[in-house]
């Protein structure tokens, strides 16, 4: 099969991709236009209006860029947007109707919890019957929307369902009564949520609903698909591709059953087959790298999308494939990564103590050989009570432990901490020192980190905290024995820069390593830079 590409193509810059993607899509749909195509225009409607389309475009391009990640991406979209065509009748019964009535119930968990911790909280202080009888109420009504067996019933109860008013208690302090208020706005807010954001129409609305979707849908298919088209032929005649057709072109070419002439011959003289036909079947250029590798390796496997999972099977003879990662340090799904392709290997492959015959084998690494104990029990600990199945892919058990695998000198009193800041507060609110009298006054989230960051640097100094020297002797600790690392510095590291010299702190910043320093000798600028 001939692709008509040339020896001389390059591969695109990520800009230049951009602009020919935004320019093939404005000439697809001028075409539409000029040609007066109804359905083109019945789905411009639905979704915006006459030349202002640049919603339904960001649609398109969306789909476009997803479906990049799969092995066959036409196939893949026809394959979804036929679930619109639904057969269902009831709506919690379709794929949609599961997700959503999962999350409702699983936002409604929520209000029970936070009124539950609230309630136990108060239920021992002073005068406070009335707040714990009026919270157990609040969780009885909440608790009876949960446990709903049908859409339907969900709705109507969601509709129905509300918080009484709190009662008044003049014995009660004003902190807990602000705090229980607090917690039932909070409850308010996330119950009316599920209403008007999930439960937002009966069974049988949503099933009529998606089912006048499903034309719409499939003309935005095919607009995709279009779009598609063109814009290979685009990057064709300016010989040209991007990564993504590096990734499809190979998985094409590996997977298709097809066969030149020059091949067949070749298939014939080199007698691999006693049929050259059933050759072709099995695909001739597949058939050699299977033959050429002995072991396929793939490191951070856990980023793997179903394009390379693919391609790589293919040229696998079943079982060279040598697989490293870490589930929990998967942070490409925004790339569509599928972390999932590591967690079926996992869940499903032999330790050595369980291997049988013909069994794939599965090497646990839980040795940590980068950090001492009190890092790896505190990150155990958080990981314990933070990390499932639901919030990060698996269960953060026993199993799962980081365990210590370097000895180190453990020195006396060193331990981990963990400060947690509240970002997400209507005010964060951080005492300053340059205030004599400590007024409390609204930061921009990355301030505020900054000044505690630099607030604890300097009560390290003047505490007297002691490290280990490099002649393993103990030593007041100094400034060039600090470095903060941050996940990026392009934005950060000069609003951390300027709160760290606000306390006097000799401070600089390598943005090309995301690291800082301390006390910088500025008449000596060669040296540092040679030895960061």
């Amino acid at each position: 099969m001939k692709y008509g590409i040339s020896p001389n193509l390059k591969i695109a810059e990520d800009t230049e991709i951009e602009i020919l993607k935004q320019e093939t899509l404005e000439d697809l749909f001028e075409t539409k236009y000029e040609e007066e195509d109804k359905e083109f225009i019945k789905t411009v409607n639905m979704y915006t209006s006459y030349k202002k389309d640049d919603a339904l475009k960001e649609v398109i391009l969306g789909i476009y860029d997803f479906i990049q990640s799969m092995p066959y991406p036409e196939k893949w979209l026809e394959e979804k947007i036929e679930l619109f065509n639904i057969k269902e009748e009831n709506f919690e019964d379709t794929i949609w109707g599961k997700i959503l009535f999962k999350k409702a119930k699983n936002e409604l968990q929520d209000v029970i919890y936070s009124l539950s911790s609230e309630m136990d909280r108060i239920k021992y202080e002073e005068d406070t019957e009335k707040f714990v009888v009026t919270l157990s109420e609040d969780i009885r009504r909440i608790n009876e929307v949960k446990e709903c067996k049908t859409w339907d019933e969900m709705y109507e109860k969601s509709k129905a369902c509300s918080l009484d008013k709190l009662p008044t208690e003049k014995k009660v302090p004003d902190e807990i009564k602000n705090r229980i208020k607090k917690v039932r706005d909070k409850a308010r807010k996330t119950k009316a949520k599920v209403s008007d954001s999930i439960l937002m129409y009966t069974s049988k609305e949503a099933i009529t609903d998606i089912k006048k979707m499903y034309n719409i849908m499939e003309n935005i298919r095919k607009l995709t698909i279009e779009f598609s088209d063109n814009f290979r032929k685009v990057k064709q005649d300016r010989n040209i591709m991007d990564f993504s057709d590096i990734e499809h072109y190979a998985l094409e070419i590996l997977s298709k059953d097809h066969i030149d002439s020059k091949t067949q011959e070749e298939v014939a003289e080199e007698n691999i087959e006693e049929n050259a036909e059933s050759k072709m079947a099995q695909n001739y250029v597949a058939k050699k790298y299977i033959d050429k590798y002995e072991e396929i390796l793939i490191d951070e496997y856990q980023d793997s999308n179903l394009v390379q999972e693919k391609i790589l099977t293919s040229i696998s003879k079943g079982n060279n494939i040598f697989m490293v990662g870490d589930v929990k340090q998967s942070i490409y799904k925004f790339r569509q990564a599928r972390p999932e392709l590591f967690l079926e290997k996992y869940e499903t492959y032999s330790t050595k103590e369980e291997l049988k015959e013909g069994q794939n084998l599965k090497i646990q690494l839980f040795k940590n050989f980068r950090s001492r104990k009190n890092i790896l029990n505190l990150t155990n600990t958080i990981f314990d009570a933070i990390m499932s199945k639901e919030l990060g892919d698996i269960d953060y058990t026993e199993e799962e432990y980081l365990n210590l695998g370097a000895e180190y000198d453990e020195g006396e009193n060193l331990k981990a901490e963990l400060n947690i800041i509240d970002l997400k507060a209507e005010e964060s609110i951080y005492k300053t020192e340059e205030s004599e009298e400590a007024e409390e006054e609204k930061i921009e989230d990355v301030v505020l980190e900054a000044k505690f960051v630099a607030s604890k640097i300097k009560e390290l100094i003047d505490s007297g905290f002691e490290v280990y020297g490099k002649d393993k002797k103990k030593r007041k600790v100094k400034y060039k024995d600090i470095a903060i690392l941050l996940r990026s510095t392009k934005t950060t590291a000069p609003i951390y820069e300027q709160e760290i010299s606000k306390l006097n702190i000799p401070v600089f910043s390598d943005t090309a390593s995301r690291l800082f320093g301390f006390g910088r000798d500025t008449s000596n600028d060669e040296f540092i830079k040679n030895n960061r």
